[in-house]
């Protein structure tokens, strides 16, 4: 296969082969027992900050590169910051632009990389997208379980929840999976299973938040129902498990835009509007 001289071109090209999805669209209309959310750019949009501390580590072990956005668009559906890191260096080396680093050194970056973000997180970086703490505090108010999947590492996850949500608030989530739980990291699919096996749940009574078409894909493939949220990097993704694809989670005094599916006229999820939805049987009982 050629891939001419753009490092760009090969990325596309690699990462355009599909492959087969086993998602499962059996959903059953049961209880809802469990919110599922994912953090990088569900719980806030941190594309750019991931962006920016790879540019520095970038810069601070030599190494030339730079990711504008975008390469860095075209390197978004690679799961876990190594893979990346692989995965650009072989589109290097293959059009002729620079030999690929050994997996010492590109560890190194994705440590330093990991530093520089968890840094800018403590400095107040990020904010929360809309509705993400309501919906959260109302969710346990009503008994509902919460839970996390992150294809960052667990110090990346932790500190972008603290930053944002508070310390106290990693006692509000029963499960909390990252990356880093399996050694290579587990895929996205494997986070959400895990998820639910500490839960103690099966995928229908559970709702997965998600901005990445891999995320809603990955927790269908687990019987989850799913809600897409697009971030900036993500925007155009098909969703096509997602029952609902929203602009945001949305809040009462400012809504969200609805882009798929049926919200019955209301503009911010709530608890009830999510048993309405995806459990009407189990609600109107």
């Amino acid at each position: 296969m050629h891939f001419g001289n753009n490092p760009v071109t090969f990325l596309s090209d690699t990462l355009n082969t599909k492959r087969e999805h086993g998602v499962n669209r059996r959903h059953l209309k049961m209880d809802i027992q469990a919110l599922i959310f994912d953090v990088d750019g569900t719980v806030a949009e941190t594309a750019d900050l991931h962006r920016a501390a790879f540019n520095r580590a970038f810069s601070e072990h030599g190494m030339g590169w730079h990711w504008d956005r975008e390469i860095f668009s075209q390197l978004m559906p690679v799961e876990f910051t190594l893979p990346k890191l692989q995965l650009f260096a072989m589109a290097l080396e293959r059009t002729g632009h620079a030999p690929a680093p050994d997996m010492a050194m590109l560890a190194k970056i994705a440590a330093r990389k990991a530093h520089i973000f968890t840094k800018s997180l403590r400095e107040g970086s990020i904010r929360l997208r809309p509705g993400v703490a309501r919906l959260m505090q109302e969710a346990r108010h009503e008994g509902l379980s919460l839970a996390i999947v992150s294809t960052s590492s667990r110090v990346e996850t932790e500190a972008l929840l603290t930053a944002t949500l508070g310390f106290h608030a990693l006692g509000w989530f029963s499960a909390l999976k990252t990356a880093d739980i399996t050694t290579p990291p587990a895929c996205e699919r494997q986070l959400y299973r895990a998820v639910l096996d500490e839960l103690g749940i099966e995928g229908p009574r559970a709702i997965a938040i998600d901005d990445s078409d891999e995320g809603i894909t990955a927790a269908a493939s687990c019987g989850l129902q799913a809600i897409a949220t697009p971030s900036l990097y993500t925007a155009s993704s098909a969703f096509i498990p997602a029952t609902l694809v929203l602009s945001d989670l949305g809040q009462p005094a400012e809504g969200f835009t609805l882009l798929k599916g049926n919200t019955c006229d209301h503009s911010f999820i709530s608890p009830a509007l999510l048993r309405h939805i995806f459990a009407p049987n189990a609600a109107a009982a």
